[in-house]
């Protein structure tokens, strides 16, 4: 599927969401019919008729069951060996958001889907899906039930104008060191970016602050692609993406985020041996 076909999917998904965010917003368990239906109508609405199986224990989705900041929620999942190589692609959706489909993340490499992590916003009680799609077009599906709200519509952590100012700023982080030649490691690209949902308001001003967001995010190594990203107002504010990379030290780590507006942000890092 194409990157425009990516970004259009929210916006047929947000007329899908209202109703049930509306009712969401009590404490309702993860299980009730209502979540079941809204789950049915997400599916089809993503993927069509394609059918969707439990991955097991696959795929293993690591997400808080009580968030202690729903703006800033981790996510993280991982997969097994033998079913890694053969993802191309992970889609995140938060039932409940505003915009369901929070990201949907495709490998350039084989593996490189390994271990995924990133941090979202969370509007209401909510189960969380991640769905994985394999080379022979299967969809792997699991799932975790977070109770947080008010994430897509909470206030900043930080002044508005000062982190415009810090704006498309990236870190690369590199736990393990660099990638060898048999040996893959985990990275995490980090990019300084309000990310703002467009369901905030000013304090001081008591307006809405527009909607400012990574919508693309694409990484490479040794000119080679590694990881494309398709993203929307779910992913929380100063976007942190974390994956696996293989190949030999001394190739150049290249992002390239864009936003909703087509504002570029470009990092580059050459990874020693060291790391």
């Amino acid at each position: 599927m194409g990157v425009a076909a990516m970004r259009r999917r929210p916006l047929l998904l947000a007329a899908l969401a209202a109703p049930a965010i509306a009712r969401a917003q009590g404490i309702e368990p993860a299980d009730t019919p209502r979540r079941a239906e809204r789950w049915r109508d997400l599916k089809q609405a993503i993927f069509g008729d394609r059918p969707v199986e439990p991955a097991g224990a696959a795929l293993d989705l690591s997400v808080p069951p009580r968030a202690l900041d729903a703006a800033l929620v981790p996510v993280g999942l991982a997969l097994s060996a033998d079913l890694a190589p053969r993802v191309t692609a992970i889609h995140l959706v938060i039932d409940e958001n505003p915009l369901p489909l929070a990201a949907t993340v495709r490998a350039g490499q084989p593996g490189a889907l390994r271990a995924l992590t990133t941090r979202v916003r969370v509007d209401a009680y909510t189960n969380l899906h991640v769905v994985a799609e394999t080379d022979d077009a299967r969809l792997l599906e699991a799932a975790r039930f977070v109770k947080a709200a008010g994430g897509c519509s909470a206030p900043m952590g930080g002044d508005l104008e000062a982190a415009r100012q810090r704006m498309g700023r990236m870190r690369l982080t590199l736990p393990e060191g660099s990638p060898g030649p048999d040996r893959a490691v985990p990275v995490q690209v980090a990019i300084s970016h309000p990310n703002t949902s467009g369901l905030q308001m000013d304090q001081l001003t008591r307006l809405s602050i527009p909607a400012e967001f990574i919508r693309s995010l694409r990484v490479t190594y040794a000119g080679a692609p590694v990881l494309e990203v398709a993203s929307d107002i779910s992913i929380a504010e100063n976007p942190t993406f974390g994956f696996t990379l293989a190949g030999r030290p001394g190739g150049e780590l290249r992002v390239l985020a864009i936003d909703n507006r087509d504002r570029r942000f470009e990092g580059h890092w050459t990874l020693n041996g060291a790391g």
